[in-house]
Parts: C-alpha cells; structure tokens; sequence
C-alpha cells in the first residue's frame, strides 16, 4: 500500500490542535526548576588528572614550526576530554580521552580523516606524564606497539610524543613530537 505524506503526518493545524487538546486535559502543575544534573567526575581526582590538556591550542614541531590547531574540551560533566585536531592541510581528527574506573586507567580512541584509528586501551603515569600504550599493525599488516605520551611543562605547554616499535617494546622510534602551546 502506498501512503502519501497526510497519511503519514497530520497537518499542522491537526498537530496543534490536538496538542492543545491533550495539554488543556492536563492538571496544570507549578514550573520547578530541573535537578542539578549528576557530576561524579567533577570531584574525582583520578579523572581530572589530564585537565591540563583541555583548552585551545597552537601545535608546533620541536623546532617552533606550525603543526596543527588543537581544541581539547572537557566533556560528559567533566568524565572525558575530547579533542578536535585540525592539522595545515585542514586534515581532521578526533580522540575522545577519558579514566575508566572499572580498569584504574585513562583510555583514548582516536580517529583521522587519512583513516587512522589507534584504540589506546591501558596508560600509566610516571610522575605528570600519562603514557598511553596500544598494539596495532602497519601497512603491511605486521604487529606494532604504540606509546603516546602526555606532558604538561613548566611554561604552560604540553608535549605530545609518538612512538612506535616493530620489534615487540625492545626498542622505540619517534614517529611524532609536538608542543601545544595555548592559543588565548
């Protein structure tokens, strides 16, 4: 059977009507204020920890040249940070960061517009700096292990470094370095 659109939806002045008609059928009820929504994160250390990163950023290379922009939000009443990166191509690429209690550790999934997803799934701190570890595969489908880090700095910055190994954690290889510097 084929419907028309006044089958499938009733005309406007149906709608309002009929919304009038259900809301005058309703005892009236005094306007109170919605709850406080719940914000368990807020006052939880462990899950503040990597608040440092949140803010708008200018990302540079080592050596001062123009990465990328970064913009890291606290997200979900502060239980997760979600970044938005932007690299000089206008490539994009999204992480969402965020401690799981269950697991006693900060976990990040990230995403890129070039195709790239790293599923960061165990971290430990060593003294300010998180260090995220993931196993994946290369181009030819061989195992990596990868290690992200997570520096805050005396001047306000925060490095950001990359690396890989093929050879099970034996030995590492930059494969990025960068230095977030706030935008404002």
């Amino acid at each position: 059977m084929r419907y028309s659109k006044a089958h499938v939806f009733p005309a406007p002045a149906m709608v309002v009507a009929l919304a009038t008609v259900v809301g005058a059928s309703r005892p009236a009820r005094a306007q109170s204020a919605p709850a406080a929504a719940p914000a368990p994160c807020q006052a939880d250390s462990a899950r503040r920890r990597l608040d440092f990163w949140a803010g708008e950023w200018k990302v540079e290379t080592p050596d001062g040249k123009a990465a990328g922009h970064s913009v890291v939000e606290p997200i979900s009443g502060g239980c997760g940070l979600l970044e938005n990166w932007t690299d000089l191509q206008g490539g994009t690429g999204k992480s969402l960061n965020a401690y799981n209690p269950t697991l006693h550790r900060w976990q990040q999934f990230w995403v890129g517009q070039y195709g790239a997803v790293n599923e960061y799934r165990d971290s430990e701190w060593h003294g300010d700096t998180l260090v995220y570890r993931a196993e994946s595969v290369n181009a030819a489908g061989r195992p990596i292990a990868l290690r992200l880090s997570f520096n805050p700095r005396a001047d306000g910055s925060v490095r950001q470094f990359g690396e890989v190994s093929t050879d099970g954690g034996k030995t590492w290889k930059v494969s990025y370095e960068f230095f977030y510097r706030r935008a404002r």
